[in-house]
């Protein structure tokens, strides 16, 4: 135990002895480690931080879907959830839920207490919270008998900060009545402070059951036996000893079983299980684990080259312990004890530098929150370090030290005795110069491998964004002001809610300032979208269960396109006679018109029909041009647009077109100030202004290009570090020389081509290295790159241009000085 101290003792007074190499390591690890350290902090945030219930670990996500399918994600209809539910054997319990949103006020009256506030929850079976095993903070949850049939259970569980905020935490609420789009329900509890629901990321604030949302939400009850509804999220949990392999077989016996009883409505259907990690995102969570993935590995890359850094910090700093080193040697330390002493040494600094890496991820990772968009919904994620990145930030921190100081202390472990007792002080250097002068090159070599191949990724990324703000999306948000509303918060019904719009449009179409007004069901490259599941040509049959081609679609009141700056190629704009009395009508975009009709001609006039052959026909009366509508990455698809007053919503985005972007502010004033006259207790959110409207959408590819940046540039400059520090040592060792070449007639340029050369020779074949592991690591970067490809030649050329430029700066400063020797000072060196 003493010696392990001891060790430590000693090396904290040799830190302290040379504090400028202490902070020059120190803040490399730091820089390295902190970067590690936010990557997986925003990893474990967005995908291995579990649920906060008890054994999350058991909480399996069941999907369903067609059998020609390699994967399913699907959600499940309530009939099959009940039958999933009652007949498998390998679940304690399963859950189901369905996310919603509802104006929750005090009262009725047009005051302030009669005010709604959004707020957004989960519609749930009454088994939800026994299967999660949460406990409320207050009151109880739901008892057995609740939400067996419709509307038979008015009763709500509150979510703790919506009790703190709305309700000012009073403990006697167990037992009020509050309104719920105008509807009165109980409340019975309050639930646990750190439990927001199982919708991850997005706290839900209340948990109603699942049988009183056509008494919410209004539609259509039928969905409680209507097989081919497909509405719901399960989850459950695993009994003691069963494996997701078994549920999922078990499930699909029961599956099967469904199949046999309804060939119509459940042939060749499936069930995957997968975790409830995995199944948080659905069939996004690949794709965001991948992301993950080269998130942590391109971090790694930049902990590498600090290390190698730190290395060569090491490497030179034990040149000028040798004679240190080998008098402890002559006096019978043994080589173990130096190496054991110099990896403490390594070690203590690289915790050192762990705990200032710690701050810096907590800088880093507060940027990253900073980075998520605004949303219509109130966000739960904390990507913040926690205890989980604390113990990997610390083993991090140990094995840093390990992967930096094991190579110097072995080399700095073995001095020539003879030379040092001889008095030469360089005894280590001399004998062995050339082996320590390449392995620091090793070293830069690596250095300018990895950055290159960093600096690679951060160019795609950047090209990729470049080429994603570019690209014309079939859309303008210029002077587009946007934002959510919903009437039937309040309790207004369809044909109030109607009234509600169109007075509200012709309202705001009369302001000053204002060029067009409409209204959308769902924001264009927005964080959600409706589709029509199937699509059905007159005349054809209908397709098998979970056959079909679903179509995204949205919802939109008149002047819809010409608000969005959305050409219509053919065919007509829907107007105020197309109405729920009127013949029913849809849009189509050019993609729909070509994979159903071949061209856009033949598909104007034609009749389609929506989930069966037997619903009511619906004409095509026009054809937009294509665009994208659910993010950057997608390719073309088919869309529909059907006109609110034939399919009405109540959540609906107002969209307003100002004249010009001076005349924004003044727009929006007066659009509040009309709602607030139609219905002050009308709540609005969600406002976006302008590029606001694109901000989710491109997210992902400035949050890549971002860090890919921040990666880059701080490889860059940590490599540029290591080829300065070899190239000024290099200068230091060849002083006589250079001195004696000067002395003979050497001239300045004679003497800036040695030095220059003998350093970009090392950029150079770390160059060649780190392009040849760039071009094949990219590969798996393509399906994250928008309209680049991963061998894009402008990036590979402009990093090799950039590296090569600073590595000549780099090694340019060394090489003046080495010019500027004094002759006679450099005979008389050493």
């Amino acid at each position: 135990m003493n010696n392990p101290l001891r060790d430590i003792r000693y090396s904290v007074r040799s830190l302290v002895k040379r504090p400028g190499f202490a902070l020059i390591a120190v803040f490399t690890l730091a820089l390295g480690i902190g970067v590690n350290t936010a990557i997986l902090s925003a990893v474990n945030g967005f995908i291995l931080r579990p649920l906060p219930v008890t054994n999350a670990n058991e909480l399996v996500v069941p999907f369903w879907g067609s059998k020609k399918d390699a994967e399913v994600w699907g959600p499940f209809s309530y009939a099959n959830y009940v039958d999933l539910r009652d007949q498998n054997r390998s679940l304690s319990g399963l859950l189901a839920w369905q996310m919603t949103s509802a104006g929750i006020s005090s009262s009725a009256n047009r005051d302030e207490e009669g005010r709604a506030e959004i707020a957004w929850g989960e519609m749930v079976s009454n088994n939800y919270f026994d299967v999660l095993d949460v406990k409320p903070a207050l009151g109880r949850t739901f008892a057995p008998e609740e939400g067996r049939s419709q509307n038979d259970a008015p009763v709500v569980v509150l979510g703790h900060k919506l009790w703190e905020r709305r309700f000012n935490s009073d403990p006697s609420i167990v037992g009020r009545t509050i309104y719920m789009n105008g509807q009165l329900f109980t409340v019975i509890g309050v639930g646990p402070e750190k439990f927001e629901g199982v919708k991850f990321a997005i706290r839900q604030d209340f948990w109603i059951p699942l049988m009183m949302q056509t008494k919410l939400n209004g539609g259509d009850p039928s969905w409680e036996k209507e097989r081919s509804w497909s509405m719901f999220l399960l989850m459950g949990r695993l009994k003691p000893g069963v494996t997701m392999k078994q549920a999922e077989t078990d499930l699909n016996i029961v599956a099967g079983e469904i199949a046999r009883i309804y060939p119509a409505k459940a042939a060749d259907t499936k069930v995957q299980v997968v975790s409830e990690l995995d199944g948080r995102f659905g069939s996004f969570s690949k794709t965001l684990k991948f992301s993950s993935v080269i998130a942590l590995f391109v971090s790694g890359l930049v902990l590498l080259v600090a290390c190698a850094n730190v290395a060569n910090l090491m490497l030179a700093r034990s040149m000028a312990r040798t004679k240190e080193i080998g008098i402890r040697v002559a006096i019978g330390a043994g080589r173990l004890h130096i190496i054991r002493q110099l990896l403490t040494e390594s070690i203590l600094l690289s915790l050192i530098g762990g705990g200032l890496g710690w701050l810096f991820a907590y800088w880093g990772t507060a940027l990253i929150q900073a980075s998520i968009p605004p949303m219509p919904y109130p966000i739960n994620l904390d990507v913040s370090p926690d205890l989980y990145v604390l113990k990997w930030m610390l083993l991090i921190s140990v094995l840093t030290g390990v992967v930096f100081g094991l190579v110097p202390a072995l080399v700095s472990s073995k001095p020539n005795l003879v030379t040092v007792l001889k008095g030469e002080v360089t005894g280590l250097a001399q004998r062995g110069f050339r082996q320590h002068f390449n392995l620091r090159g090793v070293l830069v070599v690596a250095q300018v491998a990895l950055s290159i191949v960093v600096l690679v990724c951060a160019g795609l990324f950047l090209r990729s964004l470049n080429k994603a703000l570019n690209a014309d999306p079939g859309f303008n948000t210029e002077n587009l002001i946007s934002m959510r509303l919903d009437p039937g918060s309040l309790g207004y019904d369809a044909i109030a809610g109607k009234r509600f719009y169109t007075d509200l449009l012709k309202r705001v179409e009369s302001q000053p300032g204002v060029h067009s007004a409409s209204l959308t069901a769902f924001l264009l490259m927005g964080d959600s979208n409706g589709v029509v599941n199937p699509v059905i040509k007159e005349g054809d049959p209908d397709p098998l269960p979970n056959q079909g081609m679903s179509i995204e679609r949205s919802i939109v009141a008149p002047k819809y396109f010409g608000t969005m700056g959305i050409q219509l190629l053919r065919g007509r704009d829907f107007t105020d006679h197309d109405n729920s009395d009127a013949p029913q009508v849809v849009i189509v975009n050019q993609e729909f018109a070509r994979r159903f009709y071949g061209n856009e001609e033949s598909a104007l006039g034609k009749r389609l029909h929506f989930w069966w052959s037997g619903s009511p026909p619906v004409e095509i009366i026009g054809i937009a041009k294509d665009g994208l509508y659910r993010n950057v990455y997608e390719d073309k698809t088919p869309y529909l647009f059907i006109p609110e007053f034939q399919q009405y919503e109540s959540g609906m985005t107002l969209l307003v077109k100002a004249d010009s972007a001076a005349n924004m502010e003044p727009v929006l004033t007066s659009v509040r100030r009309e709602i607030a006259q139609l219905d002050p207790r009308v709540p609005v959110f969600g406002l976006l202004t302008a590029k606001e409207n694109l901000s989710f959408a491109y997210w992902a590819p400035r949050l890549a290009a971002g860090m890919g940046t921040a990666f880059g540039g701080l490889a860059l400059v940590l490599a540029t570090m290591g080829l300065y520090g070899v190239m000024t040592y290099a200068v230091s060792q060849r002083t006589r020389e250079i001195g004696i070449r000067i002395a003979l007639g050497a001239q300045i340029r004679d003497v800036l081509k040695l030095v220059v050369s003998q350093g970009m020779l090392l950029v150079i074949v770390g160059l060649a290295t780190g392009l040849i592991g760039a071009f094949l690591l990219t590969r798996v970067l393509s399906s994250l790159l928008i309209g680049v490809g991963a061998s894009d030649p402008i990036t590979f050329f402009g990093v090799s241009i950039l590296l090569l430029l600073v590595a000549l700066f780099a090694c340019f400063i060394p090489a003046r000085r080495a010019s500027r020797v004094d002759p006679l000072k450099a005979l008389r060196y050493e």
